[in-house]
């Protein structure tokens, strides 16, 4: 495992939420807030899930214990100093980039909308009128 594993989970979690959050629009709720609610709690479980409790899950070596799940082909068995630099750079930075990513994609669709506010007002002929609109 590497660096990569972290942008694979994000991805991961990236398709998660937006499916996620699409499916419990289409069940729909009596008001937005009970909506918002559920997004926000299924959302939280379904990513925490797959980020942290999955890969500790599928990393560990429970072959000692009475219930091991079929859990018994990791390679850690404990948290070790190579537990940490493989699992726990892995989740971390996971969370690192699910940190930054709100703020990236804000970013990216507010130059949209101006991107797309520029192309309809035909700043290729130099308009700089606001009120102008195609």
């Amino acid at each position: 495992m590497n660096n990569s594993l972290g942008y694979v989970i994000v991805g991961v979690n990236i398709v998660i939420r937006t499916i996620m959050i699409m499916l419990i629009t289409w069940i729909g709720y009596a008001s937005e807030t009970t909506k918002l609610a559920r997004i926000t709690t299924i959302t939280f479980v379904m990513l925490f899930f797959n980020t942290a409790f999955l890969l500790m899950m599928v990393n560990a070596d429970m072959g000692e214990q009475p219930w091991s799940f079929g859990l018994t082909k990791g390679h850690y068995s404990d948290f070790s100093a190579m537990w940490w630099k493989v699992i726990g750079n892995s989740i971390t930075s996971t969370m690192f980039i699910n940190a930054i990513f709100p703020l990236v994609e804000f970013g990216m669709y507010f130059g949209m909308r101006y991107f797309f506010r520029w192309l309809d007002r035909g700043y290729a002929v130099c308009k700089f009128d606001k009120y102008t609109t195609k």
